[in-house]
């Protein structure tokens, strides 16, 4: 009888020594895919971000056009700035970066409505960003940093975007958001 109890005792303990071992690992599984994900949304607004501060540096430059529109939606995100600069062959462009709606994801009863940022230049879409920016938003600035809506003051321009993905199973989903902002001064804003 009690080589029965300790044959039961001995298998009940390395059966919670193995369950612990599988748990641990399935963490640490979850863990690294969820650093990937935080990681690929990083290095996906940290691309974008790299390409738009070059070109925006570029507004008004070989022109005498320089901002042209800036919309915004009810929610304040930036769904249209238009701008004017020189290309590689010395010709006067028009480029245009654009929100479109792409979808709406629920979370815990609260909805966060997804973007895609899409380049335009002269007229035809070349380009983009994330099809996952929770939000985008172009401010113009004036000399002191004051938010103004006129071209002709505008000497800054402050840039912010959020992109958002959601990980998990649909009942433990969570939005992880990766956020970057910058404040550029373009030589040509005078």
């Amino acid at each position: 009888m009690h080589i029965l109890l300790d044959h039961i005792s001995a298998w009940m303990i390395s059966g919670c020594v193995i369950l612990m071992v599988v748990s641990t690992q399935f963490n640490a599984q979850r863990s690294s895919v969820e650093q990937s994900i935080a990681y690929g949304a990083k290095a996906q607004i940290l691309q974008m971000a790299d390409m738009m501060e070059q070109e925006l540096l570029l507004i008004g430059e070989g022109t005498d056009d320089t901002i042209e529109t800036v919309t915004e939606n009810d929610a304040g995100e930036t769904v249209e700035f238009t701008f004017h600069r020189e290309d590689d062959g010395g010709s006067d462009i028009e480029v245009s970066y654009q929100l479109v709606e792409t979808e709406s994801i629920e979370i815990d009863d609260e909805e966060t409505q997804l973007y895609r940022l899409d380049r335009y230049e002269g007229g035809v879409i070349d380009g983009g960003g994330s099809s996952t920016m929770s939000h985008f938003r172009i401010t113009m600035l004036d000399a002191s940093g004051t938010e103004t809506a006129s071209v002709a003051s505008a000497r800054l321009l402050r840039l912010a975007a959020v992109n958002a993905y959601a990980h998990g199973d649909t009942e433990d989903m969570f939005l992880y958001e990766s956020y970057w902002g910058l404040t550029i001064r373009p030589m040509n804003l005078e």
